[in-house]
């Protein structure tokens, strides 16, 4: 009971005191350590529930934790007869999480990095977590029976009180997380331009950094021969252009959601390098955003490629929080992970430094692979017989899509498809077809795209760890009269 006081006390304090929950601040040191094909297995299976299952049990983890912390003190009881053994027990507690997990967060020493503020935020959790043990051990069945059930009541209802507020304050999140993610509202053969709304959002952390256009620099230094400091304003004030992209996730599963197209406003990356003047040792640039994630790329394809932005608008509108304001990375043609949200530094370098997932197996090119959707009929819909509109998206990045064909027979004979113009070759197709079935029966739907190479998509399913997913998007429907 006490540990799960403690626990809602410290969500209650991220809400009105701005301290990083526990939780947070252990995500990025308990990804680090996974390996990552049980990561990618966890991502394929759970998808955005995976981020919830990982709160969930760093919540459980912890109670479990201070319960035990606070078994040690009543055994402790038993031999010592103290009313500020608790707070001992509890001052253990802060030591370890002051001393060495905060620390391990990235919240430096005391986790003053957050403030100084940090130290004694934990240390009143702490206090409250050994006062509601002292209520447990002045409960013993040495006091009378009625005071007894007053002193074991306050606890209850103290553990009462923290389930409800963990639940007021995780639960929305965790439902919209799960059931109501941004790309899960679009029903039908998506839009050229996915609407804002259900643009997707990927993100590795609990909570997204949030930067204060104002005062926010991006850096770029490193081998160069003069450093540059670019604030916000200065970066609207560059020559910009604005592109159509699709961007792809690299944990989307075959025929999955998380896949949208949009016009960013940007300046080119090179011309960003280029007013640092990098020095002729330098043959890599490296990136790092404020949630700590990283990422590199060769210069020479930096300097090759113009369409590769420091993106500061979507649509039209500065970038949201979710899309990584005030500016992020956005390298066409690759996975989403290439791309770094809330740009901080970029630093001119002479080898590749480790990606954030690269470090963890991943792909360090991340080039997208081909892919193509059903998004109608749905899969296990029941239709009348007669004309059938079939459609979807195709996305082969750079490479374009050159032909899109789809099966009724579970790949026996396929039909070719019409497809709208892209709008820009940087972006996915649409796809439309009307089929029309002979008879009703339950009938296996295919569909298959062909690069602009003349590459035909990969029809060997895949899982997305270490590169990506692939194989052919299958659904089952039931034509009937």
């Amino acid at each position: 009971m006490a540990g799960a006081a403690l626990v809602a006390l410290m969500y209650l304090a991220g809400l009105l005191l701005g301290l990083r929950p526990l939780t947070q601040l252990l995500n990025e040191p308990l990804l680090s350590l996974m390996p990552g094909f049980v990561f990618g297995f966890l991502i394929d299976t759970l998808q955005h529930a995976g981020k919830v299952v990982e709160e969930f049990g760093l919540i459980i983890a912890m109670v479990v934790a201070l319960g035990v912390l606070g078994a040690a003190a009543s055994v402790a009881g038993l031999r010592w007869t103290s009313q500020y053994l608790p707070f001992a027990f509890a001052g253990l507690g802060w030591v370890v999480v002051a001393g060495l997990l905060l620390p391990v967060g990235g919240a430096g020493f005391l986790g003053l990095n957050d403030g100084p503020a940090t130290p004694l935020i934990w240390a009143a959790l702490f206090s409250i977590y050994a006062v509601v043990l002292q209520f447990g051990a002045q409960a013993s069945p040495g006091v009378d029976a009625g005071r007894r059930r007053v002193l074991s009541a306050v606890p209850l209802a103290i553990a009462g009180f923290s389930v409800l507020a963990l639940a007021y304050r995780l639960l929305p999140d965790w439902y919209e997380a799960v059931f109501n993610a941004p790309e899960s509202g679009l029903r039908g053969v998506s839009p050229a331009i996915t609407p804002l709304s259900n643009f997707y959002v990927v993100s590795k952390n609990f909570a997204d950094p949030v930067v204060d256009g104002q005062s926010w620099k991006l850096g770029v230094g490193g081998l160069a021969n003069r450093s540059v400091s670019i604030s916000l304003a200065d970066l609207r004030a560059l020559p910009a252009t604005t592109e159509y992209v699709t961007l792809n996730c690299i944990s989307n599963n075959v025929g999955g959601d998380l896949m949208s197209t949009g016009a960013f406003t940007g300046v080119p990356l090179r011309d960003v390098v280029a007013m640092a003047s990098p020095q002729s040792q330098a043959t890599w640039v490296a990136f790092r955003a404020r949630d700590g994630y990283t990422e590199s790329l060769p210069l020479s394809t930096i300097q090759a490629s113009p369409e590769i932005l420091v993106a500061y608008a979507l649509d039209g509108s500065p970038l949201a929080t979710q899309h990584g304001f005030p500016a992020r990375i956005l390298i066409p043609g690759h996975y989403g992970m290439k791309g770094p949200k809330w740009l901080d530094a970029i630093e001119l370098v002479s080898r590749e430094t480790g990606g954030y997932w690269e470090q963890q197996g991943w792909d360090h090119n991340a080039v997208v692979k081909t892919t193509s959707r059903l998004d109608a009929p749905r899969d296990g819909e029941i239709i009348k017989l007669g004309p059938i509109d079939v459609g979807g998206v195709a996305f082969a990045g750079k490479r374009g899509v050159s032909k899109v064909e789809y099966t009724t027979d579970g790949g026996s004979t396929w039909i070719t498809a019409p497809f709208d113009p892209p709008l820009s070759s940087l972006t996915w197709v649409l796809w439309r077809s009307t089929w029309t079935p002979a008879t009703e029966g339950a009938y296996k739907l295919m569909v298959r795209a062909t690069d602009g190479s003349g590459a035909l998509q990969d029809r060997n399913s895949a899982a997305s760890y270490p590169s990506g997913a692939s194989g052919y998007h299958s659904i089952q429907v039931n034509v009937s009269h």
